[in-house]
């Protein structure tokens, strides 16, 4: 009964599922050619030459007019924004007609209405210094690190690394440009190509398989702070027009316990001389002499014998005697030990 319930029960569920799951669809790559989105896709502002018409009706095959955005992402309510499309052969997506509404837009002609959907997002792209494999997890970012570590460049693409692929194919290219202390720019370090590294996923470092791999900052050879960012390469409208990263930086400091290059003498401090004062010699004012009349002596008294004071002679206390215990007599032991046997024979 129990196995019936639940299959009964769960069969609809199944099926609801599936259908919503053909209802929201499923995102596929763009084909053949990177500019030909297919319904689902997601293209990004900034994109040019893109063509829709695998979104026209497949049908009547009308040209699409329009990119609507809707209320909820629901065709049957309120119109939020709409983008005029001129040429659904060849569409730009401009950022100024977007305005940041991202998300889901709705392909439409006058003749058919509602064609198909695609998701419109900003091209983005995240940068971040840490430590080299398998120590990743250690961001450098603000911190001040030996000249003798070994880091890696973390770069994460969201989108992009997601959806901007086609045939297996994923054309965006980002690079790494590393400012030096005396502000020169460069994408090599080491003789390490960090220019036009291919975005084939969401996030990857530079020290992964495939990858340039792991910095020595030996390499760098100044000592100081180091601004690094990304930016795009390609496609040609992100280059010109998307944002790069936010800048790092980090600082290279010296080895410890090891001097490079000849140390500077300390200057020893000259002491200043202090000046000496020369006081005039001062002049004693005479001292008047002063006559003091002779003392007459007072007579003399005689003296008075006291007499010697005896001595007390201390008394002796004799010490405190513990008294001894006098044994019981013999008698009186005996009388008890007889009053005793007669109470116990009275209880009886």
């Amino acid at each position: 009964m129990t196995s019936d319930r639940i299959l009964r029960r769960g069969l609809p569920i199944l099926l609801a599922v599936c259908i919503l799951a053909l209802c929201v669809g499923q995102a596929t790559a763009r084909g053949p050619a990177i500019n030909d989105i297919q319904p689902y896709d997601t293209i990004f502002i900034y994109e040019e030459g893109l063509n829709l018409t695998q979104l026209r009706n497949a049908t009547t095959d009308n040209p699409i007019t329009a990119l609507r955005k809707y209320q909820d992402d629901n065709p049957d309510k309120s119109l939020i924004k709409s983008i005029a499309v001129t040429d659904d052969t060849n569409f730009e997506v401009q950022d100024l007609l977007v305005d940041g509404d991202y998300g889901t837009y709705y392909t439409f002609s006058p003749e058919d209405g509602v064609t198909g959907q695609v998701m419109i997002r900003e091209p983005k792209i995240y940068l971040d210094v840490v430590l080299a494999s398998p120590y990743h997890n250690e961001r450098l970012d603000g911190l001040s690190v030996s000249e003798n570590t070994r880091i890696a460049f973390k770069i994460a693409c969201p989108d992009v690394g997601a959806f901007y692929t086609a045939s297996g194919v994923y054309p965006a290219t980002v690079d790494i440009v590393v400012t030096h202390p005396g502000g020169a720019e460069t994408t090599a370090i080491g003789g390490m190509n960090l220019a036009g590294l291919n975005v084939s996923s969401t996030q990857f470092y530079t020290d992964d398989p495939g990858r340039p791999g792991p910095i020595a900052l030996s390499d760098l050879r100044e000592v100081g702070t180091y601004t690094v960012r990304a930016e795009w390469s390609e496609p040609a409208a992100f280059d010109a027009y998307a944002p790069d990263s936010e800048p790092v930086t980090f600082t290279v400091g010296k080895r410890v316990g090891i001097e490079t290059g000849t140390p500077t003498p300390t200057p020893t401090a000259t002491p200043t001389p202090t000046p000496t004062v020369t006081t005039p010699p001062t002049t004693a004012a005479p001292t008047p002499t002063v006559t003091t009349p002779p003392t007459t002596a007072a007579p003399t008294t005689p003296a008075t014998t006291v007499p010697a004071t005896e001595t007390a002679t201390p008394t002796t206390v004799p010490p405190a005697t513990t008294p001894t215990a006098t044994p019981l007599p013999v008698w009186a032991a005996i009388a008890a030990l007889g009053l005793v046997v007669i109470l116990i024979g009275r209880r009886r």
